[in-house]
């Protein structure tokens, strides 16, 4: 009888496996769902201010993700054009939106910066 194999102890090399995949696939809900309880009302907002003027969105995102190191410095509602500018070194980014391509863009510099050909947003015309 001293020759039987022994059974083994313990959970196999599969369950402590499957057991590591299941606590990092809860982890990852708990994560996403504080997140979601955290910053939610956040999001909410940028997607409001990214709906109704994407430029001013763009801008406020870099100013914002930037913890202190950018500062608006120059908005111009009217013609959708936002400077922001690096605090340490000073250096100036200008966001304006370029109706020819139909998205916010950015150039190095002040509003003189901005092309000659990126067209301001046209107006709206009056009905009839």
């Amino acid at each position: 009888m001293d020759n039987l194999p022994s059974q083994k102890k313990g959970l196999s090399g599969l369950a402590w496996l499957g057991i590591g995949c299941g606590g990092v696939v809860v982890i990852a809900i708990i994560g996403v769902v504080a997140s979601f309880f955290l910053f939610g009302s956040q999001l909410k907002e940028f997607a409001e201010e990214a709906q109704k003027n994407p430029t001013r969105a763009t801008a406020s995102a870099m100013v914002k993700a930037s913890f202190g190191q950018l500062e608006m410095v120059a908005e111009d509602e009217v013609n959708k054009r936002y400077t922001v500018k690096e605090k340490q070194s000073g250096k100036l980014t200008t966001i304006y939106w370029d109706a020819k391509k139909n998205s916010p863009e950015q150039v190095s510099g002040d509003f003189s910066a901005i092309p000659a050909d990126a067209a301001a947003p046209s107006a709206p015309t009056p009905a009839p």
